[in-house]
């Protein structure tokens, strides 16, 4: 599906929409928001304010088939469908839907539904052009006109059998028949004539059964068999006093007159007791929906804080009524959260247990005890049996309509820490379709991306959750050790997160304490040794913006410190190790850094990631690229096509001399057309030029340094290796003006100044150019690899 295009908005014009919507999240604002991001290709953006406008208007059809063409412009037509369908639930006959949904049912080959769908548009509007064309389109016939209905005789009008009495008529009327006892020779009752009602009504003597007679009796009709009336169970949100008395026959004498006394003084007494007992339970049944909805609010924010307040809401429900099943499910979940995630040992275990076994006996279904008890199994070891059964309760909840958010997520978190990222990216992003506010869900996602190496993307979903929820912990968290993982991070950055987490009270978890304090060693080994190379001025700024001491010997006692410090607060978390085992290899201490991620292998076997960063340590580690490839390689097992980790293992076989190995890993990685993946085609770009085939060379180059976007030193090296190809090539002025191209993107790139200069060496003319450029790249890589030719080049 296409979305015909709009004008560019000017950035004032965008701003001024952001601010209507900001304002005032619950209009109509989100629509033309929505519309303008979504002609200017920001999904993302596109998609979080649609969601928000479904959320506002939840019996709306626009903002679901708007949320719809977001879907539907990034390919996604099963979502797409999705959200069409959500449309049409909540209002069927709107023609839009229904032409998107049927256009959207044939495009994934649901052919029926769809043609169905697309002439209920039809029907609603004949004179639709675009639900016209797209009948066309698809081929499918119009409807023929009726024919037209024959001309009937004039009906036979037969006198209609009164109305059936309702079930509380029919109550009352018992209770007035054994009230009046002598009624019985006065006029029919009312449950007299709803039986005779019910009944084939008997002929009277009389004219009227003369008349009838002499009238042309009408054929008869099978008359259809009335369904039995039921008395319904009384809500306790009624007033009504319960049908519970059945008629008796009527009797005269001293005994009916005892039974109607009996009745006149049991039936006030039973209303008056009845009030009491309808009073307390609604009174019940308020306190322990007060109770749950305060549980739910803070499970959402998804804090170490909020689960052990949610436990305490949860207990209270439980003190209203015992057998909750929801609360044991809020406790269950909140519970095994706080054991798995947060650090919270034994006892959180204990009662994560109990709580699943206390709700496991009930009759209720619970989305948390489901959950939970996933959650608990996993924690404990058995993953894969957790997966096998939640993976078959959610499909099953589907069939019938009713999709979890939260079960979605615990699928996505579960499949995401087994290395499988792409189903574990799937399910969140399910989830997150169903619960578009929930911080945990963009946690998760932000993690997965950040394992899927695109990092960008990652950045994006732990913003979102900051938005839903200030301060979140683990957003927080995994922002700090995303940016702490850029080759040029903001330190600054990093530090305010870091020293928010180490200092908001009341305090995140233990475990997220522990990671904080690793992830503060990690930023002060960076800054200490970037230090290093600036001027004095340069690192006092740095070492106010970061807290990291100037003095190299304080810098290192603080560091080790913070290490001490997280892995008392919790020893038994892998993770630890992993970023300890970072902080050795920006260290260069590749062995260590080795030992340090083996560690997190042996605490935690099944987790891809661990082999990934124990690819990057060994890769940096001389004679280390054949066991960096077999752990690239196991990691692929798991985690499947990760661009990221294909890219590495062509790496691994460049820099053992497997080319052909390398290209095929290369090739693999950009396999699809839509992916942007400018690493591998600079690798690529690179071997096709040292293998002299210069059109294939010119081409991945070309697209590298085109997608390459905001990374300027990268878009530096793929333009200075494109420069090198047309140098090859022979094609002088375009290799001259590829390598200026190659400065204006990032003068601090030194290789281009060397090469540069021994272009312009081989003419007389360029002389003394060349020579200058020598000197500068001299200057600043005095110890780099061209470092002799570039000396011979300078003249010195």
């Amino acid at each position: 599906m296409s979305i015909s295009p709009s004008k560019t908005l000017s950035p004032a014009e965008l701003a001024k929409l952001e601010h209507a919507f900001a304002s005032d999240p619950s209009s109509a604002a989100y629509k033309p928001l929505a519309e303008a991001y979504l002609s200017m290709g920001r999904f993302m953006e596109a998609m979080v304010v649609c969601k928000k406008g479904v959320k506002a208007h939840p019996n709306a059809a626009d903002p679901r088939l708007l949320l719809a063409r977001v879907y539907a412009e990034q390919g996604k037509d099963k979502k797409a469908l999705e959200e069409a369908l959500g449309a049409l639930n909540v209002q069927p006959e709107d023609k839009a839907a229904l032409r998107m949904a049927g256009t959207l049912q044939l495009k994934t080959g649901e052919t029926e539904p769809g043609k169905a769908n697309l002439l209920k548009a039809y029907g609603a509007d004949p004179g639709d052009p675009e639900t016209v064309t797209l009948l066309q389109q698809y081929k499918i016939d119009l409807p023929r006109p009726a024919a037209p209905a024959p001309v009937a005789a004039p009906p036979v009008l037969t006198p209609a059998a009164p109305p059936a009495p309702s079930a509380t008529q029919q109550s009352a009327a018992a209770l007035a028949s054994v009230a009046a006892t002598g009624a019985s020779q006065a006029a029919p009752s009312a449950t007299a004539r709803a039986t005779s009602a019910a009944a084939p009504q008997q002929r009277s003597s009389g004219g009227a059964n003369a008349a009838r007679a002499e009238a042309p009796a009408p054929r008869p009709s099978p008359q259809p068999r009335r369904a039995p009336v039921v008395v319904e169970e009384v809500d306790e949100d009624e007033d009504d006093e319960p049908s519970t008395s059945r008629r008796r026959p009527a009797s005269g004498g001293r005994g009916g007159k005892m039974v109607t006394l009996a009745l006149l003084v049991a039936i006030p007494l039973f209303a008056i007791g009845y009030g009491w007992y309808s009073s307390h339970a609604k009174a019940r049944a308020r306190e322990l929906k007060k109770t749950l909805d305060v549980a739910t609010e803070l499970l959402k924010r998804d804090s170490f804080d909020s689960y052990k307040k949610a436990c305490e809401a949860a207990d209270k429900a439980l003190e209203v009524d015992s057998d909750s099943t929801v609360a044991h499910g809020y406790l269950a979940y909140a519970y095994a959260i706080r054991w798995g995630e947060h650090g919270g040992g034994d006892d959180a275990r204990r009662k994560a247990e109990e709580h699943l076994a206390a709700g496991k006996a009930g009759k209720d279904v619970s989305s948390h005890l489901i959950a939970a008890e996933a959650l608990i199994q996993t924690y404990g070891g058995k993953g894969k049996e957790a997966l096998g059964k939640l993976e078959e309760t959610v499909k099953g909840l589907d069939a019938q309509g009713r999709s979890s958010s939260l079960l979605y997520l615990t699928q996505g978190l579960i499949q995401m820490n087994a290395g499988d990222l792409e189903r574990g990216r799937d399910s969140l992003e399910r989830a997150q379709v169903l619960a578009p506010d929930d911080p945990r869900i963009y946690a998760g996602l932000g993690a997965v991306y950040r394992r899927l190496g695109q990092d960008n993307t990652a950045w994006k979903n732990y913003d979102f959750a900051l938005r839903y929820e200030k301060d979140h912990p683990e957003s927080l968290l995994g922002r700090a050790l995303l940016m702490l993982e850029q080759d040029s991070p903001n330190y600054g950055l990093a530090h305010t997160m870091l020293k928010k987490l180490l200092e908001t009270d009341p305090p995140p978890s233990p475990r997220q304490l522990a990671a904080a304090h690793l992830a503060r060693s990690l930023l002060i080994s960076r800054v200490s040794a970037e230090m290093a190379a600036l001027k004095p001025d340069v690192q006092q700024k740095l070492s106010e913006a970061t807290g990291v001491p100037l003095d190299k010997d304080k810098a290192r006692a603080e560091m080790l410190k913070s290490e001490e410090t997280g892995f008392a607060l919790d020893k038994q978390n892998p993770e630890l190790h992993l970023i300890k085992g970072r902080r050795l290899l920006a260290e260069n201490n590749f062995d260590a850094a080795a030992e340090e991620i083996r560690k997190a292998i042996r605490v935690d076997g099944t987790r891809a990631q661990f082999h990934v960063e124990l690819a990057k340590a060994l890769m940096g580690k001389q004679g280390g690229e054949k066991e960096a490839a077999e752990a690239l390689v196991t990691a692929l097992k798991t985690m499947g096509d990760s661009p990221k980790l294909v890219v590495m293992l062509g790496n691994a076989y460049r820099r053992q001399g497997k080319l052909d190995e390398a290209l095929t890993q290369y090739q693999r990685a950009v396999k699809d057309p839509k992916a942007k993946n400018p690493e591998a085609r600079l690798a690529m770009g690179a071997i096709y030029r040292e293998r002299s085939d210069w059109p294939k060379a010119q081409e991945q180059l070309e697209k590298a340094s085109q997608e390459f976007v905001g990374q300027a030193d990268r878009a530096a090296m793929a333009l200075t290796e494109l420069a090198r190809v047309y140098q090859g090539k022979g094609d002088t002025a375009k290799a001259d003006e590829t390598y200026q191209r190659a400065l204006n993107a990032d003068e601090g790139y030194s290789p281009a100044y060397y090469f540069y200069a021994t272009l312009l060496s081989k003419d007389a003319k360029q002389g003394a150019k060349a020579k200058m450029l020598a000197q500068e790249y001299l200057k600043r890589e005095p110890s780099g690899e061209h470092v002799n030719a570039a000396r011979a080049l300078a003249g010195s």
